[in-house]
Order: structure tokens, then C-alpha cells, then sequence
């Protein structure tokens, strides 16, 4: 959801940020920055205060690792930043790529782990899914929840090269084509 969520606010930082950048100290990257902050800030309160609240109301004993829950919130980020960027390239150029995107992502969100353990997986698809990096991701994050579990599988390179490939070349298309990208809309 995270990634989702963020892929989405960072696609749409020059659309609602137009005239904000009317402004000339005011460049692109500060009205990407400055949504970006804004949504992990307010997500990363909401985290704090439902996970807090579970944890303080129920009769749990639930020990929570939060260095695995931060950097895999940290990867999705990461992710969803470089995705939204080159989203937000395309979605100027070609408006449909909005909706197009939206379809293509439905299956990604059920292939992320959420809902089912890689390890229980049949072997094709856990080769398939391998390459998958919200996979790597989910996995991260339940080590935090669930201490028992380890996961075998779990790869720091799907887990940083994806969003870091992404993100450099989706600062590039946005850094070449913003100006483009605001002319269209």
C-alpha cells in the first residue's frame, strides 16, 4: 500500500503542485520532495499510532523489531518514489497511462506477499516471484512482526538496485521533461 501510495503522490506532484511552481525559486524537485515528505511523514504517524494502539489495548506480547519494519517501509519508498517519477513522465505525455498503470498494478499488490508466505509457494512461482522486489519487501517487514521467521529467500540487491535504478532514471526523465510534462496539462 505504501509503495502504491507513494508512487501515486509523486506521479501527481507537478500536476498539484502547478502553481506552486508559477514561483521562480520554486523548482520541480522541492514540489516532489516536499509531497514526498509530507505523505511518509503522515503515513509513518499513522503507522506509529495504530500499531501503538494495538500493541497498548490488546493482550499481546508481541515484540516488535523496528529496524526491519523501517527499512522495508524504506524500500517500498524507494520504490514508489522512482516508479512515481517515471509515472509522472509518462502520465503528461500520454494521459491514459494513468488508468493503464492503475490496471497494471492491481495483480502487483496481490503478488507482493501480503497474503500468503513466499516459502509456501508451489517452486515455479517462487521462482517467478523471486524477481519480484515488494516481495522482498513484505518479507523484510514480517521479520519485524514475527521474530521466528526467516526468510531464506530475502535479497538486499532486489531490495535497494530496483528502487535506486528507478529512481535515478525516473530523476532523469523528470529533470529532461518537466517543463514538457507542465506545457501538456
Amino acid at each position: 500500500a505504501l509503495f502504491n501510495r507513494i508512487s501515486g503522490v509523486v506521479s501527481g506532484a507537478l500536476r498539484t503542485s502547478r502553481s506552486l511552481l508559477q514561483y521562480p525559486a520554486t523548482r520541480w524537485i522541492d514540489a516532489v520532495a516536499a509531497r514526498l515528505v509530507l505523505y511518509l511523514l503522515t503515513d509513518a504517524l499513522v503507522a506509529y499510532l495504530i500499531l501503538s494502539g494495538i500493541l497498548s489495548l490488546s493482550d499481546t506480547r508481541a515484540v516488535l523489531e523496528m529496524q526491519p519494519v523501517v527499512a522495508g517501509f524504506a524500500a517500498a519508498a524507494l520504490l514508489g518514489t522512482g516508479v512515481g517519477l517515471i509515472n509522472g513522465v509518462l502520465n503528461g505525455f500520454v494521459p491514459v497511462w494513468q488508468r493503464v498503470w492503475g490496471i497494471l498494478t492491481r495483480p502487483l499488490f496481490l503478488a507482493s506477499g501480503i497474503f500468503w508466505i513466499y516459502e509456501d509457494l508451489p517452486r515455479v512461482a517462487q521462482d517467478l516471484l523471486w524477481w519480484n522486489p515488494l516481495v522482498h519487501v513484505t518479507a523484510l517487514v514480517r521479520t519485524g512482526f514475527y521474530i521466528t521467521y526467516d526468510p531464506g529467500f530475502l535479497s538486499g540487491l532486489l531490495l535497494s538496485l530496483p528502487g535506486l535504478v528507478l529512481l535515478a532514471f525516473g530523476l532523469l526523465l523528470m529533470r529532461r521533461f518537466h517543463l514538457s510534462v507542465l506545457a501538456r496539462r
